[in-house]
């Protein structure tokens, strides 16, 4: 695993960087998103969990042509609904690379491996003590309509895994899978 994070790494700076030198031609892109995340669910040892969520987040890069590529960063917070046990709320960011392309018929689509991802428990009213961290990686897909310029309407799906987690807690590797709908706004600069 630790190979294929290392190379999808390595595969974005490249992307990105020859994106930056290809020409003066290449744009800046910087895309505001916002989402709701209307499907986490997963499994951990002896429970399951569901939660809902709505989250927001930056990408930041290069476009030239049609390929894009960048950095992108998401934020949420949400109530995992634990079955059996109580509720946990947490607060979640997500630091990653992208790589992407826009269709000239109005529809984009990318990539993205967040290899900085942190959720840390905000009450300590549930099954892990408040300020408990979880950490691990996310991918993504996406996939964009863009019906009017400056306005994308995405459909996501994503794999999360935590594969950190502190001393004490008994629980196996969480994998995590997530649908969400959101809306961005993608502005380039020459």
């Amino acid at each position: 695993m630790g190979n294929i994070k290392k190379s999808l790494i390595a595969f974005g700076v490249l992307a990105l960087t020859s994106l930056v030198s290809i020409s003066a031609n290449a744009s800046l892109l910087i895309e505001p998103h916002l989402g709701y995340n209307l499907s986490g669910t997963g499994t951990a040892s002896n429970y399951a969990f569901k939660y809902t969520s709505p989250e927001y987040g930056l990408k930041l890069g290069t476009q030239y042509l049609g390929l894009m590529a960048g950095l992108d960063y998401t934020a949420s917070t949400y109530t995992w609904t634990r079955t059996p046990g109580s509720d946990d709320k947490f607060n979640r960011g997500e630091l990653g690379l992208f790589v992407g392309y826009n269709l000239p018929i109005l529809v984009r689509f990318w990539g993205a491996y967040y290899f900085s991802n942190t959720a840390t428990d905000q009450d300590s009213s549930g099954n892990t003590a408040s300020g408990t961290e979880y950490k691990g990686n996310t991918k993504e897909l996406g996939i964009g309509f863009t019906p009017i310029p400056f306005l994308s309407v995405n459909v996501i799906y994503r794999n999360v895994n935590f594969t950190t987690k502190p001393a004490g807690i008994s629980i196996a590797d969480l994998s995590i899978s997530e649908f969400v709908l959101g809306v961005s706004c993608p502005i380039t600069l020459l």
